[in-house]
């Protein structure tokens, strides 16, 4: 009974980092293995509705212990506050930068997962901002040169009356 609490303690207590228990002794040896994928989620839902002065101060300690601590944990938590937080924080090219230098010896699974799939996303919504901002230049210049052409219309058009009224 007190090993089954003792493990319990465990678990709860280390839910926040990977951790694996073993049991060898008894009738079945027993490996479990505490991942950090619902650590991840937490974060980000966590972050997401802070308002904008706890955000930041929410930036300045990630950075901060980035700085210190460059671990592929303290590099992929300013991360996912840069690459999916609110507006007020984000800062795509910067988390696709940390992205990319993330230490994939050094990462659990799960962490190597979702740095995959942030930066995934990154660079498909800067790639979408991207061409978004290509069609409105695009759109932009459409409607100069229709204007244009309105008004090379209307010249011809005056051109035409004027003669007309001549004649």
């Amino acid at each position: 009974m007190s090993k089954a609490l003792i493990f319990m303690v465990f678990v709860l207590v280390s839910g926040c980092a990977p951790v694996t228990v073993q049991r060898t002794d008894g009738p079945v040896p027993l490996a479990v293995r505490v991942d950090d994928a619902a650590y991840w989620l937490e974060e980000w839902n966590r972050i997401r509705d802070l308002p904008d002065d706890m955000l930041q101060r929410t930036l300045q300690t990630r950075e901060r212990d980035f700085a210190k601590f460059p671990t592929p944990r303290s590099r992929l938590r300013l991360s996912l506050l840069l690459a999916e937080g609110p507006k007020s924080v984000r800062d795509q090219p910067r988390a696709l930068t940390l992205l990319k230098g993330l230490d994939t010896s050094r990462a659990s699974d799960s962490a190597k997962a979702l740095a995959v799939l942030l930066e995934q996303i990154v660079e498909e919504q800067l790639w979408s901002r991207d061409k978004i901002n290509e069609l409105k230049s695009g759109l932009k210049q459409a409607d100069t040169r229709v204007e244009e052409l309105e008004r090379q219309l209307q010249e011809l058009t005056n051109i035409e009356q004027s003669i007309q009224q001549r004649n």
